[in-house]
């Protein structure tokens, strides 16, 4: 291979320097017989710059140790794919230089926020688990981005997880697995707006509201896989069956368990019974003059299981008196006030009419 500057390899008070030479013995890319290394960088796509591969790397003068800055990646712009996990890395940056990533493991490093990722526009998937973050925030132009690990952050005891509303509308289209796992979570109200989510990992927070559960799983209709194991709202009275009464059709595992169909639908069907009965003195006092009956209304149509159904799971969650409102009214499921105001959960059940 015909040879390149390749600079000083030393290590210094800043960390390993990811180096020309490191480049070289990050990747298992083969050489091409008088291939220049210019040319060879740039046709690398993979790169193991992560912290246990630091025995490999000791061969050579670079040495071992973590790595502790991101820098010299111009070398390989088509490079897909970096693995930078287990090392002291302290910032998001130079990753303008790689546009064509779509892999980040950034996981296991000393991140504090989530920053300099606006050019990475193919991005799919990025994992910064264990890291210093205590906000989703930063990714406004990763509309790609379809798999996010943010689990296990260091977030201090006197403060709570927080997200950029700028980046959760970025992810709304794309985004299909979260893990926020023991990050100090205390509420899902922003994350209603991931509308395309179908995997959601939020064990072990601080989630204790359940009218937000509502929300979450009626809001968001293409949620299949949702654990809540270990927030204090699992502690609530009958919290698992309520929060499967208010789920769309495509919830299939809550806390690690199977969502019986059969038994949402059973479910669904106790409740509207109970809100037609509710009505039906309204219905009667309704009736035309004199006792005359005719034919079937649209106000006693609508009164079908269906429909019922549908307009329950349209109604606002997150009114605090909505709980004594439905539980003197009968419903038997706490947190659902009795004026409709949203429709997502009216579209949602539209969409799955056959299981109703």
């Amino acid at each position: 291979m015909q040879s390149l500057d390749t600079g000083s390899s030393n290590q210094n008070n800043a960390g390993r320097e990811i180096t020309v030479e490191v480049l070289l013995n990050a990747t298992k890319l083969s050489v091409g017989k008088h291939e220049h290394l210019s040319h060879y960088l740039k046709r690398i796509t993979h790169l193991a710059l992560n912290g246990d591969v630091s025995k490999a790397l000791c061969k050579s003068d670079a040495g071992g140790g973590p790595i502790r800055k991101i820098q010299n990646l111009h070398h390989c712009p088509n490079l897909k794919v970096l693995y930078l996990y287990d090392n002291e890395v302290e910032a998001i940056e130079n990753l303008d230089a790689v546009p064509q990533l779509t892999h980040l493991h950034l996981q296991g490093n000393l991140l504090r926020r989530i920053e300099n990722l606006q050019s990475l526009m193919l991005l799919e998937k990025l994992y910064l688990e264990k890291n210093d973050l205590s906000r989703l925030e930063g990714l406004a132009g990763c509309f790609r981005l379809q798999e996010l690990h943010l689990a296990n952050q260091r977030v201090p005891q006197n403060a709570l997880f927080s997200f950029e509303e700028e980046t959760l509308r970025t992810l709304a289209g794309s985004l299909r697995v979260l893990d926020l796992s023991n990050c100090r979570v205390a509420s899902t109200k922003p994350l209603a707006l991931l509308r395309s989510l179908e995997q959601l990992d939020l064990s072990k927070n601080l989630i204790d509201e359940l009218e937000d559960v509502f929300a979450l799983v009626g809001g968001v209709t293409s949620l299949v896989e949702l654990d809540l194991r270990g927030n204090p709202v699992t502690g609530t009275t009958k919290y698992r069956e309520k929060t499967v009464t208010f789920s769309s059709a495509r919830l299939a595992l809550l806390d690690k368990k199977d969502v019986d169909p059969n038994q949402r639908r059973m479910m669904q069907s106790h409740l509207a019974h109970k809100y037609r009965k509710r009505l039906e003195p309204n219905s009667r006092r309704q009736s035309p003059e004199g006792g005359r009956t005719s034919g079937p209304s649209e106000s006693t149509r609508l009164l079908k299981h269906g429909a019922t159904v549908h307009q329950l799971r349209s109604m606002q969650f997150t009114a605090t008196h909505a709980k004594v409102r439905c539980e003197r009214d009968g419903f038997g499921v706490a947190g659902a006030s009795c004026s409709p105001s949203s429709t997502a959960l009216m579209k949602a059940s539209n969409n799955n009419s056959k299981y109703n």
